[in-house]
């Protein structure tokens, strides 16, 4: 009796100690499963945080191209399983900071909560002005001391009087490109060279009445002196202080060469301009008036004078003329940086008088555009950091002014005004691209927490 009530108790504490295991075997279950099942509801949740903080980015790019760049921001914006906040702040005239706070399920209550940052540029245009000057079929003709410190070229011919010159190389191209009177300080490429002095070597078919310091590489030369070698198969009258080669076919012509920028471009910057609004009218400024403006599209003319003042935030499209004059002044605001800015006119420009454009950085840039055919530019008394670009017209350049770039149909360039090339326009950065659209900068996106 005493050992079956033993064996009894034995089996007792077996059962206990066996139930004991389950429930805690049970229990390690259940805790095992509701962590794993709270692990999965918050990876899902971090998942829905993470894709509403990347719809806000998206929300944020949308509204800053819908916007022109003015959107800053938004709060409490339902999405989904959640809510975003989005604050837009600059950085500088054309990259923005984007933080987006995701909560789910709500910002009053929030479960979780998911912060990310971005940056955002707008699209930015590369302009390569290689030349000092570029010019059209019309060609360049200068006078009276007027100087190009850089390099010229030219699809038509390059022609002066009075000792201009051209501290660079020059080039004009085509069969009928030609050279004449226009002291070349590097070297001369042309069909023709004549009547000049040329610091470098002279490459073409004829040369006549120069003075070149390097070599000549010609078909024909005559009345010259030639301080290098000279590769020719006709002389007459010409000194040669170098080696004779002959007979020499002389070289190929220069090739024409297309302007820089393509007209679906500057029709794109006219609709950047546009986007931010319209003026009807025109608009007219003078005495000590400020203005900040841009991007805007301008019906009619555009007229400063008399130390009016404004300051570029966007590029301009003027439907009509732009007279610029008295000490006015266009300046580009100091966010730019290096970046430069367009104004875009359907009429003709006219600047005179101490007119002022104002960099923001020491790469930076106004360039203005004319696009009529005939008259495009007259820029009288200074408009240094300017760039004037007219594929379709004339430039007209005199009296005591300096300036940047010039890119025209023909060129005239007189009275000891100057073109002064620097080597940031060869890559010029415009704070408009194609659209003009704001876009994410690559590499720039962060999750905070």
């Amino acid at each position: 009796m005493n050992i079956k009530t033993k064996q009894d108790g034995q089996v007792l504490i077996i059962a206990v100690i066996f139930f004991t295991i389950i429930l805690v075997l049970v229990a390690s279950l259940m805790q095992y499963v509701s962590q794993n099942s709270r692990a999965s509801r918050i990876a899902v949740a971090n998942e829905q945080a993470i894709q509403i903080a990347d719809a806000g980015i998206d929300r944020a790019l949308h509204q800053l191209n819908a916007t022109a760049g003015s959107y800053t921001g938004e709060t409490g914006t339902v999405l989904g399983s959640g809510e975003f906040d989005v604050s837009v702040t600059n950085v500088s005239g054309n990259v923005k900071d984007i933080t987006v706070t995701a909560y789910i399920p709500n910002k009053a209550a929030p479960q979780l909560t998911k912060q990310v940052k971005a940056q955002a540029s707008i699209g930015t245009a590369t302009v390569s002005f290689n030349y000092g000057v570029q010019v059209g079929a019309g060609g360049l003709q200068m006078s009276n001391t007027a100087s190009i410190e850089g390099n010229v070229y030219s699809n038509g011919p390059i022609t002066g009087s009075n000792s201009p010159y051209v501290t660079g190389d020059a080039y004009s191209a085509g069969g009928a490109g030609l050279i004449d009177g226009v002291d070349v300080n590097g070297a001369a490429y042309a069909h023709s060279v004549r009547n000049n002095i040329v610091g470098g070597s002279a490459f073409g078919h004829t040369l006549s009445g120069a003075t070149v310091n390097g070599s000549a590489f010609m078909n024909t030369i005559s009345s010259c002196t030639i301080a290098g070698d000279a590769f020719y198969a006709s002389r007459t009258g010409c000194t040669v202080g170098g080696s004779v080669t002959t007979p020499y076919a002389g070289e190929a012509d220069p090739a024409i060469q297309p302007f820089p920028i393509p007209d679906a471009q500057i029709t794109d910057w006219k609709n950047q301009a546009e986007a931010g609004g319209v003026i009807s009218g025109g608009l007219s400024l003078s005495g000590t008036t400020q203005m900040t403006l841009g991007p805007k599209k301008i019906v009619g003319n555009l007229s400063l004078s008399n130390s009016a003042k404004i300051t570029l935030t966007g590029p301009l499209w003027v439907t009509g003329t732009v007279s610029l004059s008295n000490s006015a002044t266009i300046a580009l605001d100091s966010s730019y940086g290096n970046l430069s800015e367009v104004i875009v006119s359907d009429g003709s420009v006219s600047t005179s008088n101490s007119v002022q454009f104002q960099k923001a950085g020491p790469d930076s840039y106004i360039m203005m555009v004319a696009l009529p055919t005939g008259g495009a530019f007259s820029i009288n008394n200074s408009a240094n950091t300017l760039i004037a670009y007219a594929p379709n017209g004339e430039v007209n350049i005199s009296n005591n002014v300096t300036i940047r770039e010039v890119t025209a149909y023909r060129l005239n360039i007189n009275n000891t005004a100057r073109v002064i090339y620097e080597t940031g326009l060869a890559n010029l950065q415009l704070d408009s691209g194609p659209g003009g659209s704001w876009e994410i900068l690559r590499g720039t996106w962060r999750e905070i927490n």
